[in-house]
């Protein structure tokens, strides 16, 4: 197994983390480890604990087995040189040539991107930009920055600049951003919003009218991108004419772009992705009213997908992009009906793409178990014990179909039965439906209460697991915590049985994420904020497997 070190160096804080790559599987991120850059403690003082941190990794996760290192950062950068120049979120940082450091530190092979084209590449490969050769995806968050792909390549440019487009004029005069007045960034960014928004409330107040958020105590200078959607999503006349006007000259900048560049999709990050709404239909008619309709036949607009988890992928998506290695390998399904109800769950629940690769992964993995004649076993402790039955409810019997059976199989039966010579054996082999074999491992009270009695209750699922259990089958394993012992303990009992383990667990994984291979993480964090999520995961895999067998 290849694994990527991934480095996100902000001006706030800076980000580690490990992931398992490969051709053929999901990307896997195993850990993550963040802490505050310090800027005032200069470039040595964060040098070090990058450093420091990147050397825990290499102890714990076996050096050989690092191919690259990624590294995601603000511009201006030199890309092909590896060289960090002086941006303005981490001042003393000039010239710092960051990817030589660290090989002559370590000896692995760095890549250096600047954030909006790591965040691309998150985009492009895993979010809204799937699919897609030609995508265009702006940052939208404090600044204004893009990151281009052109002809399924990142295009980089002669420095590492190409796709600064927050650069671009759009008025002789304006909010002012990165040193430029009327540009992209000056209006469009969360602090040109900013800038408008002061400028405007400003001039309101000097004709004598006193907009909501001043009514309500704000000082100018306390307004935000964030504040004013408030105040816009309750209908504030004036926080939608700030959004209007912002909207107007995002799509006048889009309206460059597409002439320029002719992309099939352009992805809009943060701002964009929450508020969209706000300044759609303006962003909308300057498109229309300025760039070339052709073009504009061609073009999808759309938020971005990936906002929540995108800065831990980044910079391993940096990485992954140089040697050649997909955030996600192709689909290995081709069932358009079993991807539409796949997709159909991150549509309805953008909060979990975050399990995109992971329940694609546990999909096949179940299906492949079922088309070789075996078996799913489940386990969990308290709600997800009923999170087994319920699975196990779904599997054995039609869920969201009728799963008539076979013909042949349905004429044996109703001649069988009529042999009882009971007035409603004639029907029951109607009633009968398919069904896909699962186990639920929580419900043989007799069996569990006796082995806990006479032995252990830690290896009641591990016993059952090893009577019930043989080589192929698999093993879906729910924890919210990820460190529930008997389920631990049953995975470990799978593995050595050559069964296949799936965990469904929170955030972190816990010490299941660990044994698992194939580990699903959802978000939240509560208990019952990740069931919910749990219910929703596995209603999909559920469907998924039905509508592949039936």
């Amino acid at each position: 197994m290849k694994r990527i070190i991934g480095i996100d160096i902000g001006g706030t804080k800076c980000a580690i983390t490990i992931a398992d790559v490969s051709k053929t599987s999901a990307i896997n991120l195993l850990e993550k480890i963040a802490f505050p850059t310090e800027t005032d403690k200069g470039f040595k003082h964060t040098q070090e604990t990058l450093f420091a941190t990147v050397e825990v990794f290499l102890k714990k996760y076996n050096k050989e087995t690092i191919e690259a290192i990624g590294i995601s950062c603000g511009g201006p950068l030199d890309s092909n040189k590896g060289i960090i120049g002086s941006p303005p979120n981490l001042p003393g940082w000039d010239d710092i040539p960051i990817t030589q450091m660290l090989y002559e530190t370590f000896g692995i092979p760095a890549f250096l991107q600047n954030d909006a084209n790591a965040c691309a590449l998150v985009e492009w490969q895993m979010g809204a930009g799937r699919g897609c050769a030609n995508m265009v995806f702006l940052t939208h968050g404090t600044g204004m920055g893009a990151g281009i792909i052109a002809g399924g390549m990142l295009i980089e440019g002669a420095t590492g600049l190409g796709g600064e487009v927050g650069h671009i004029r759009l008025a002789t005069d304006g909010p002012e951003g990165y040193g430029k007045k009327g540009s992209f960034e000056g209006f469009c960014s969360g602090g040109g919003i900013k800038r408008l928004a002061i400028s405007m409330t400003e001039t309101w107040v000097s004709e004598g009218y006193t907009p909501a958020w001043i009514k309500d105590g704000y000082n100018p200078k306390d307004i935000t991108a964030k504040l004013l959607a408030e105040y816009a999503n309750k209908g504030d006349a004036q926080a939608l004419e700030i959004y209007k006007k912002s909207g107007e000259k995002l799509g006048e900048a889009l309206a460059i772009i597409v002439d320029l560049l002719n992309p099939e999709r352009i992805v809009i990050g943060s701002i964009f992705a929450h508020s969209g709404h706000l300044m759609k239909d303006s962003m909308e008619q300057a498109l229309k009213r300025e760039a070339l309709s052709h073009s504009l036949s061609a073009l999808q607009i759309s938020p971005a997908e990936t906002n929540e988890f995108i800065g831990d992928y980044a910079a391993i998506a940096v990485a992954c992009y140089k040697i050649g290695l997909p955030l996600l390998p192709p689909l290995p399904e081709t069932d358009n009906d079993v991807l539409s109800l796949y997709e159909n769950l991150f549509e309805r629940n953008p909060h979990l793409k975050t399990v995109r690769a992971s329940l694609m992964e546990a999909y096949i993995l179940i299906r492949d178990v079922y088309q070789n004649g075996n078996k799913l076993l489940i386990c969990g402790n308290g709600g997800s014990a009923a999170d087994s039955g319920h699975i196990v409810g779904e599997l054995m019997k039609g869920f969201l179909k009728k799963r008539e059976l076979e013909p042949e199989t349905r004429q044996n039966l109703t001649r069988l039965y009529n042999a009882l010579d009971n007035k409603q054996s004639s029907a029951w082999a109607g009633l009968l439906q398919g069904a896909l074999p699962a186990i639920d491992l929580t419900q043989h009270n007799a069996l569990s209460t006796a082995f806990a009695n006479d032995n252990s209750p830690t290896l009641v699922f591990a016993q059952q697991i090893y009577g019930f259990g043989t080589k192929g089958d698999a093993l879906l394993a729910i924890s919210t915590s990820g460190n529930a012992e008997n389920c631990c303990i049953a995975a470990l009992t799978a593995k050595a049985m050559g069964i296949n383990v799936i965990s469904l667990t929170g955030m972190d994984g816990g010490t299941l994420a660990t044994i698992a291979d194939c580990a699903i993480k959802t978000p939240g964090n509560s208990t019952y904020e990740i069931q919910e999520h749990h219910v929703q995961v596995y209603h999909a895999l559920c469907a998924m497997l039905e509508e592949k067998f039936f």
